[in-house]
């Protein structure tokens, strides 16, 4: 691709708010590094049929898949197959038409959030005709609109970092939990990788 690193800013509104260090809602396992998958190709269903902390749909699983699991030795990129990994070792991957949510606790009635993470497609099979998209939502509620992803970097290129996503406000309707949901609605065997999910309190 021989592109520069990219910032993707949800497009559902045009405010600036400023980020603010307290307590936040916490995503459990949000850079996917607690569990290690030692089957190819690294999906799920190939690896036990769970994702610490998340639930999902479809054909989602953790990249790389390792010789030896346990010491995460021999990595196998078959689907994270170019840029520098945001945060850790490993990312979720998401092929084809699928979901992985996950139920947050923590939000406060009035308070305002913004979800962040850092995406981008595998380069095998990526098409600029075709190409995955993804769309996040948070209590129902869209906070990153329906987009496509493209490759960062060239296949086996690792030079430049994912793209990172910040959402649009989230304002709690209530205390308690809500579900964020990513969903990709696109078929034709392309994956998009997800990683570094981070839910943050703004004023």
């Amino acid at each position: 691709m021989g592109r520069r690193s990219r910032v993707r800013v949800a497009v559902l509104g045009a405010f600036c708010w400023s980020l603010v260090a307290m307590a936040q809602p916490a995503v459990k396992n949000p850079s996917f590094e607690i569990d290690r998958f030692g089957r190819f190709p690294g999906s799920a269903k190939a690896n036990g049929g769970t994702i610490t902390g998340w639930t999902f749909t479809g054909n989602v699983g953790v990249n790389p898949w390792w010789d030896d699991a346990a010491r995460q030795k021999g990595a196998n990129h078959t689907f994270s197959d170019n840029g520098r990994l945001p945060h850790g070792r490993q990312v979720a991957l998401m092929q084809n038409q699928c979901t992985l949510s996950q139920k947050v606790a923590g939000f406060k009635a009035g308070k305002k959030y913004v979800v962040t993470y850092s995406e981008n497609a595998r380069y095998g099979n990526w098409t600029a005709e075709s190409p995955p998209r993804i769309v996040v939502t948070l209590g129902g509620e869209t906070i990153v609109s329906e987009h496509p992803v493209a490759p960062v970097d060239k296949r086996d290129q690792r030079t430049l970092p994912f793209d990172f996503v910040e959402s649009a406000v989230f304002t709690a309707p209530r205390d308690g939990a809500f579900d964020l949901v990513f969903t990709t609605t696109i078929t034709h065997r392309v994956t998009i990788l997800i990683d570094n999910v981070r839910i943050k309190e703004v004023k």
